[in-house]
């Protein structure tokens, strides 16, 4: 769709907020052909939300600006498919892929994979930045990392910074890297842009899967997996979707983190609500209305998805304990990798143990000690049917005290 298309999209639909944008990002990359205009309906919702009453105005220009970006990102992307058309032939290799509930250790376990020696993990700064591809001589050195290490810096003592904080240089979430209006701030936004929700949670995702396997291939184009070696990604905020992306990445194995719903429902709340905060007039987290996200039904909803893939596919994903993964940290990781046909690294242990060990030492934040339930009930939310049934088959046990911290 080229920028003439772009200019007379309110004969299409009548969006002139999104269109604002696409046009904006046009101006700022000097690209006018933004591809198929499927971004178009997710985009044109975030313009909706932005519009809304809640918002205060350094959220809404805070969240326009990031759509901005991400159209800008979209366009940068495509640009470089169509320079280069043999990014298509890129081979993926073999996938580990991290999904579950958020706040159920996901990030923990990605890292832990990515230090085996024939992984390859998508980084931060790439995913962020992906243009220029990045190239295997300069992938240590690259300019960009440092630039988006500066982007972060200013949240340093916040309580992202003890709950969830991702390095320039290190793994990060798949949908970081999606182009097509539905990932900005990796759906954290969610909490409080009701229409882009709606798309993004009942929508049928397979365009931003089919484009994101698009980027994948970029990324390892001239920084490819090493020979017999395999892709480690990770996206909780796939879980819902699962069957779906399944489909799109045919190679990718699926590990799910189970972890006691309770408690990773009340770690989303308070971390959603610490990086919705400076942006919304009332938070829908702490004071929450008739038409806002409800995360007891979020989390049955992908629950229930994981569940039935789970019992579909069970040739396509196993389950790691949480507290197995905490309390055992490498054996949890090498058995796992050995149950998916992994071939073995003998130093993977003792990588996993520097690992830690530097973390506990405070190359990572504490987390905090104590964390507020907002009105949710332990026993209250394990009874809930979905989320029994869900515990019953995957023998989840109640974490009755948090297993990071106390409380």
């Amino acid at each position: 769709m080229a920028v003439s298309t772009v200019c007379n999209a309110r004969v299409m639909g009548g969006r002139p907020g999104a269109d604002d944008i696409v046009e904006d990002a046009i101006a700022a990359t000097g690209i006018s052909d933004v591809g198929d205009d499927w971004f178009m309906t997710p985009l044109a919702a975030w313009a909706s939300d932005l519009e809304q009453s809640n918002l205060t105005d350094r959220g809404r220009r805070f969240f326009r600006s990031l759509a901005v970006r991400d159209v800008s990102r979209r366009l940068r992307v495509l640009d470089a498919l169509r320079e280069h058309p043999e990014i298509n032939d890129v081979e993926i290799p073999p996938i580990v892929y991290i999904t579950g509930l958020e706040r159920s250790g996901t990030t923990v376990l990605h890292n832990l994979v990515a230090l085996h020696r024939s992984s390859r993990a998508l980084l931060r700064w790439e995913l962020m930045e992906p243009i220029p591809p990045p190239a295997t001589a300069t992938y240590e050195t690259d300019p960009r990392i440092a630039a988006v290490q500066a982007s972060v810096e200013p949240l340093r003592g916040s309580l992202l910074e003890r709950m969830h904080w991702v390095n320039a240089d290190e793994p990060e979430e798949c949908v970081w890297g999606f182009i097509d209006g539905v990932s900005m701030l990796g759906q954290a936004p969610s909490f409080c842009m009701p229409s882009w929700r709606r798309f993004i949670y009942e929508a049928d995702q397979t365009p931003a899967f089919e484009h994101y396997r698009q980027v994948v291939q970029l990324l390892t184009w001239q920084h490819p997996v090493d020979p017999g070696g395999f892709l480690v990604l990770k996206a909780p905020q796939i879980a819902l979707h699962l069957d779906t992306f399944a489909d799109v990445f045919p190679e990718a194995r699926f590990v799910v983190t189970d972890r006691d719903p309770y408690r990773a429902l009340v770690s989303v709340a308070v971390l959603g609500q610490s990086i919705v905060e400076p942006f919304c007039v009332v938070n829908p987290i702490t004071h929450p209305g008739p038409g806002d996200l409800d995360l007891a039904v979020s989390v049955e909803n992908k629950l229930a998805a994981i569940q039935a893939f789970t019992d579909s596919h069970p040739d396509r994903i196993v389950h790691l304990a949480y507290p197995d993964l905490v309390s055992e940290p490498s054996p949890a990781v090498t058995g796992l990798l050995d149950e998916i046909g992994v071939r073995a690294d003998p130093e993977l242990a003792d990588r996993i143990d520097a690992f830690l060990t530097a973390q506990r030492a405070g190359r990572r934040s504490a987390p905090p000690s104590s964390l507020d339930t907002f009105g949710y009930h332990h026993d209250e939310v394990l009874a809930r049917p979905v989320i029994a049934r869900y515990c019953a088959q995957f023998d989840i046990d109640p974490e009755h005290r948090r297993l990071t911290g106390a409380g």
